[in-house]
């Protein structure tokens, strides 16, 4: 029913009558999604006809005025219609034309200030313009009433609409504090509740950035809604804004300003809950220490609150304080825990009875490093080299990785019997020796290997033994001693046969082919067979400087032929582009997340200290150290490394946390409480706990029953840094840590990218089938790995959805474990390095263990302060 009286058309201005439908001079209709403005036939005077422009003024050759709105200290506020965008809008005019500069420098700085606040319950400021020598700005115009109105209109909200507009009170507020600004005159008249139930913040008159307030207009604003360090003109922070807040929450629910009562508003309103009570009487505390930190920590003790939920459907990034104290997520209960634990205890049972994938259960290491490098010192001695070493070195490496491609080309027997009489030798134990000192030089680790350093020092010898001790490898750099022997001795070229155990009688002389790395005088070449029934042909070269042998190497028809050619340098030139390129965007990422205030400074502060941390107990333990001054220039090389490495997650962690907040909020939950230092966090310990159980348990459910019942094989793979782990206990312990820290960034660069699709294709189906195609393309050809990242993407997403990313991360840690260690170096029990097998079974037990204890305890805790 339409109001008596008259209005305006809101495009032409044309005066009209109620009843009409239609304006009779431009046609547009007046009603439905075209509001018109009335005023009542018995006022005196019109709205429309009072103000500076009467009704139909164009101003700027842009706005057609259709009415005076209001007046207020800052000025006259119109109703009007933008002529280029076709909509209504609210102009807001300086009260005079000659005003003086400290007021246009205010209006000028509401409407910067006010732009860069954009959010649903916020009022939107347009621009800033200049007519007939005034001064106003285009905002958004709200059609409905101001909550000072509408509380005089009804009393007090009832108690769900209340906390419904408190909590929408709070996201725009947080949402201008997230800018930096503050509003210094939140009132009920300054917040409209427009015509869809909306409650929007309007007038930043007095807004102004935190930083920028001057010390004389601490005290501007309304004084009844003041805090009282605004009123003493003491300082103006957020929290004075949560004091208005909540004198403005205290109207709201008992329809009453706080001054004209001095009861609490649980006896004003008896049914009040008194969670929303506690609310008011923190945000109205004298000291602005004791209120709360922020308008979402307001919304968050709210009962009945999702402030997550409420900042996301508001368009705001949640901040990491925020997700950490989220109470989305719940940890395990006491028997799911207890469950979880006793399923991990079977798994690693099964494990033991049923894996026997591991290579070195299928060419085992009989003879420890220290009895090897024994060997081949003797072996030293036999062939001329009698002099005493300064410095040696020793470890397990990969010798040959076509022999283990050779031999799965057999049945499983006859690949075992091939691998276990290692001819052809797939790993190797190898052994270097100076005169002087061999410096390490590989970066970053600073640990001496067969290549590193380079063998190019006169003195200088390296070699390679196989796990029985036969010769499979020689160079040494001859001595400069000043004297050649004129002619030059005749080597003793059986000498190296025997030492590589070949029976000379099975091999003949041939063309020598390969040209040694180091001076010779004499070269030699055979081939031949290993053994009777042995079908592999082998080519061994040799040569010799002075009747020494210098150089020795025994190869076959296994290796393959043609090898690839190494990377062009436009191929390489173009990887170390795009690394540059992504560290340069991650850079700039991360500094405009900083000066957004978007980062999580603290979180990404301990997650750079861990890396630094966790990367100098690897070096300590794995590098091979000197009892000299360059130990200086080591540790000087370590910390810079580390300095990048933590340089690196730090960035990487401002950079791409935010967006993990602003997408996928729930799942940062535990990691956020695990970087706000909450460990005993009973979230975090339930996470942990799930994530070591789904890797083990993956990897069980393949060699326990997919295996056994579809007959399924699996590809052997060479050990990778189990052969490190074997050169000494440190360095077990090293490369356990440097596992635990790559299967979580490993875990965590598959999980962006998963976000990434999410983001982009904006659904989260093809999220998952993302993971999955990830999962299967990276685990082919070989089954068992295919099963295990299929189980392991459909575990963790899961536990993406149920627990949170720090599950999914711990389950990365612990598949790279339980490949890398306890894969690795599975054995017989009565091998030398089978208790070393034991440590990565152990750890991980231990880990769930606490885990498990911590969430007993948490749940203990109650119950004790109950009785």
């Amino acid at each position: 029913m339409a109001i008596p009286g008259t209005g305006v058309c809101p495009k032409c201005a044309r005066k009209i009558e109620a009843d009409w439908r239609l304006c009779p001079a431009c046609a547009t209709p007046l009603d439905g999604a075209t509001q018109t403005v009335f005023a009542p036939a018995s006022s005196s005077s019109s709205s429309i006809e009072e103000g500076r422009f009467p009704a139909g003024t164009v101003l700027a050759a842009r706005y057609r005025i259709l009415g005076l709105l209001g007046r207020g200290g800052m000025g006259e506020v119109y109703r009007a219609y933008d002529l280029i965008l076709e909509q209504s809008v609210a102009l807001k005019f300086l009260p005079q034309a000659n005003v003086p500069e400290a007021v246009l420098a205010r209006f000028r700085s509401e409407v910067r200030i006010a732009r860069q606040v954009s959010h649903p319950n916020v009022c939107r400021v347009y621009d800033i313009g200049f007519v007939e020598g005034m001064h106003f700005l285009s905002m958004e115009y709200l059609d409905g009433e101001d909550l000072s109105s509408l509380l005089r209109r009804i009393g007090r909200l009832p108690q769900d609409k209340a906390l419904e507009f408190t909590r929408k009170i709070c996201a725009g507020l947080a949402a201008a504090h997230e800018r930096g600004v503050l509003h210094r005159d939140l009132k009920p008249s300054n917040i409209m509740i427009d015509g869809r139930g909306q409650v929007r913040i309007t007038d930043f008159g007095l807004a102004a950035l935190a930083a920028e307030i001057p010390i004389g207009d601490l005290r501007s604003g309304t004084p009844a809604y003041m805090s009282p360090e605004q009123k003493s003109g003491k300082e103006v922070t957020t929290r004075s804004d949560l004091y208005s807040l909540g004198l403005v929450v205290h109207e709201i629910f008992t329809g009453k300003h706080r001054a004209d009562t001095q009861t609490s508003p649980s006896e004003l309103v008896k049914d009040l809950d008194p969670a929303i009570e506690r609310v008011i009487l923190r945000c109205l505390e004298e000291e602005p220490k004791r209120r709360p930190q922020s308008a979402l920590h307001v919304a968050m003790a709210l009962p009945g609150g999702d402030p997550i939920a409420a900042a996301l459907a508001a368009g705001e990034t949640p901040s990491p304080e925020m997700v950490a104290a989220s109470q989305e997520k719940e940890g395990f209960s006491r028997r799911t825990a207890i469950v979880c634990f006793m399923a991990l205890l079977v798994c690693l049972a099964a494990l033991r009875w049923f894996d026997h994938d591991g290579f070195l259960q299928h060419a085992p290491l009989e003879i420890p490093p220290e009895a090897l490098a024994d060997r081949a010192q003797e072996m030293l001695r036999r062939l001329g080299y009698t002099g005493k070493p300064q410095s040696t070195a020793y470890g397990f490496g990969s010798f040959d990785p076509s022999a283990l491609l050779y031999a799965q080309r057999f049945e499983p027997a006859h690949r075992d019997a091939i691998l276990a009489s290692h001819q052809p030798a797939v790993i190797g134990f190898w052994y270097r020796q100076h005169r002087g000192e061999i410096r390490a030089d590989s970066f970053p680790g600073d640990a001496i290997t067969f290549d590193s350093p380079a063998n190019d020092e006169p003195g200088m010898i390296r070699m390679y033994l196989d796990a029985t001790g036969r010769l499979l490898a020689l160079e040494a750099r001859p001595a400069d001693s000043g004297v050649v022997d004129t002619p030059p001795k005749a080597p003793d070229w059986n000498a190296l046969l025997l030492a590589a155990r070949l029976d000379p009688a099975r091999f003949t002389p041939a063309a020598p082919q390969q040209v040694p790395p180091t001076m010779a005088d004499a070269r030699m070449a055979w081939t031949g067979t290993f053994a009777e029934g042995r079908t592999e042909q082998v080519r061994v070269e040799a040569a010799a400087w002075q009747g020494r042998p210098v150089y020795f190497r025994v190869a076959g028809d296994w290796q393959q032929q043609n090898p690839p050619p190494p990377l062009p340098v436009l191929v390489t030139a173009v990887r170390a582009t795009i690394f540059v390129t992504i560290l340069v965007g991650l850079a700039l990422l991360a500094r405009h997340n900083l000066r957004q205030g978007r980062s999580d400074r603290r979180g990404a502060a301990r997650l750079a200290a861990a890396y630094f941390v966790g990367w100098m107990c690897v070096w300590i333990l794995t590098a091979d150290h000197v009892a000299s001054s360059r130990e200086l220039g080591l540790l000087i090389q370590a910390l810079s490394f580390a300095a990048f490495l933590a340089g690196l997650f730090w960035a990487l962690h401002l950079a791409i946390e935010p967006f993990v907040r602003r997408y996928w909020p729930d799942a940062l939950i535990p990691v956020s409480r695990l970087l706000a230092g909450r460990v005993r966090d009973p979230l975090v310990a339930s996470n942990l706990l799930a994530g070591i159980v789904l890797a083990e348990g993956s990897r069980a459910l393949y060699v326990a029953v997919l295996a056994p019942v579809f007959g399924l094989k699996t590809l052997l793979a060479t050990p990778g840094w189990a052969l490190e782990a074997l050169k000494s206990v440190s360095s077990l312990a090293g490369i356990l840590i440097l596992a635990v820290g790559s299967g979580a960034a490993l875990f965590a660069q598959v999980f962006f990218l998963g976000l990434l699709v999410r983001i982009v294709a904006r659904r989260g189906w093809i999220a998952g089938a993302f993971f999955v195609l990830l999962a299967v393309v990276s685990g082919l050809p070989d089954l068992f790995r295919v099963s295990f990242f299929l189980s392991m993407v459909v575990g963790g997403i899961w536990m993406l959805r149920r627990l949170g990313l720090l599950a999914f991360l711990t389950a990365g840690a612990t598949a790279m474990v339980s490949f890398e260690l306890r894969g690795g170096l599975s054995s017989a029990p009565g091998s030398w390095y089978a208790t070393r097998s034991l440590l990565g079974p152990a750890v991980l037990v231990g880990a769930a263990a606490w885990a498990l204890w911590v969430i007993l305890s948490a749940q203990r805790r109650p119950a004790d302060s109950r009785g």
